[in-house]
């Protein structure tokens, strides 16, 4: 698609149609090589246990997401993971107890959003302070459950998968916050790596 720049002649009082080439499509915050590292280094703070539990397990997630994000957007995995997804629910549906239901009629597309947004819901209440308990009730008390060192946090790592992923399928005001914290991140984190190891 491109958008139309209307520039006026002065001399022949005609108008030029100049085009101007719409962003490039699939750009990416990191480099392949910097989407690599910030993956590694957000799996050797998990796994080497690096600094303290709560502290760790927000770093770990926060770097985790927008390396999977950036490293496989539209890959194969990606197209796999909501294949594999899509059928899993279209099997639910067509069970005993859900076929003719009501909700047997569900859009699938826009359920399987919404299950994205339920756990990039679930991430917030893990990555907020204890502190804002006080105001918000148990859910800031949500936590991704510690690991023992050299162990991985699978639940922290299948969280940050999910979202990665799948983080363009939510709409509505959750998916506008589930898409833009992604692609913050992913802004925020983008210098890390060359920062620490040059390149």
């Amino acid at each position: 698609m491109y958008a139309a720049l209307f520039v006026s002649a002065p001399v022949q009082n005609t108008v030029a149609i100049v085009a101007a080439p719409a962003p490039a499509q699939g750009d990416r915050y990191m480099s392949p090589t910097a989407t690599a590292i910030l993956l590694l280094l957000a799996f050797v703070i998990d796994y080497m246990s690096v600094g303290p539990n709560s502290l760790r397990d927000r770093l770990a997630f926060l770097m985790a997401l927008p390396a999977i994000r950036e490293g496989f957007d539209d890959s194969p995995l990606d197209n796999w993971t909501v294949d594999t997804a899509t059928a899993a629910i279209e099997m639910l549906l067509d069970t005993p107890i859900m076929s003719g239901s009501y909700m047997a009629g569900m859009a699938i597309s826009a359920f399987l959003g919404a299950c994205v947004g339920l756990v990039f819901i679930y991430t917030v209440g893990c990555l907020l302070p204890v502190k804002a308990s006080k105001k918000l009730g148990r859910f800031a008390t949500l936590s991704f459950p510690q690991s023992p060192l050299f162990r991985v946090n699978w639940k922290l790592w299948i969280a940050a998968a999910i979202l990665g992923l799948l983080a363009d399928l939510p709409g509505g005001v959750i998916g506008g916050l589930t898409e833009g914290s992604v692609d913050f991140l992913a802004g925020f984190f983008a210098p890390l790596p060359a920062w620490l190891f040059g390149g």
